[in-house]
């Protein structure tokens, strides 16, 4: 019998959220997207609303942290939590972060920031509702899924099959590339080129992954 894997805690991320609260307001952590790289982590975290780098020593230190956003659908607060959920580095070596936004999920209020350390973080593309992750492929093409999309409050929020894979020219433009997926979560480009996203992400027994050849 093969022996089970081992794991270890690299970092505490709520107690660096406890210890410094970048983005102000209440305690809240949700560790969501992570990139690693040599020499550490970069680690998206949705409830602080910031972007966290974590050393291999374990060291958690700030990158970024992302504003609120005003609410313009007269529905619900005046202003709405930034929720960052995926990193990404870019072919020009800059951090990309894409953006859920907290209720109501406004279509189009979404952002894909584009983070240089020591920088304040600055909106790259906008016009997203529900970003869940985000990759770069080999010949820098940004690939971003959306958990849903579609206007609020009809559908709801996250409306069964409205999320969608799309490809981000630099100029951002966008080309949905699937569309009525239900729930994606994740994007990844193969070493073949291909591109892979899994689909039914929040129902029982029927999550897939589908292949997009390149």
């Amino acid at each position: 019998m093969a022996a089970s894997g081992k794991w270890k805690v690299v970092a505490d991320i709520l107690q660096h959220e406890i210890d410094e609260n970048p983005a102000g307001g209440p305690v809240d952590s949700n560790p969501f997207g992570v990139l690693a790289e040599p020499g550490g982590r970069l680690v998206a975290d949705a409830g602080a609303s910031a972007l966290l780098r974590v050393a291999a020593n374990g060291t958690v230190e700030t990158v970024a942290v992302f504003p609120p956003l005003q609410n313009p659908s007269g529905f619900g607060p005046p202003s709405i939590g930034s929720v960052p959920t995926a990193v990404a580095r870019g072919p020009d070596g800059a951090l990309y972060v894409g953006q859920l936004t907290g209720f109501p999920l406004v279509q189009g209020l979404a952002n894909i920031y584009r983070v240089v350390p020591g920088q304040a973080p600055v909106v790259h593309c906008t016009g997203f509702k529900a970003i869940m992750d985000l990759t770069f492929g080999p010949d820098g093409s940004l690939y971003v899924v959306e958990n849903a999309t579609g206007p609020f409050p009809t559908p709801p929020p996250f409306a069964p099959f409205s999320g969608r894979l799309s490809r981000v020219a630099p100029n951002c433009t966008v080309t949905p590339l699937l569309a009525g997926l239900n729930r994606p979560t994740a994007v990844a480009v193969g070493a073949d080129g291909a591109i892979y996203v899994t689909n039914n992400g929040v129902t029982a027994g029927a999550g897939e992954v589908l292949r997009i050849a390149p």
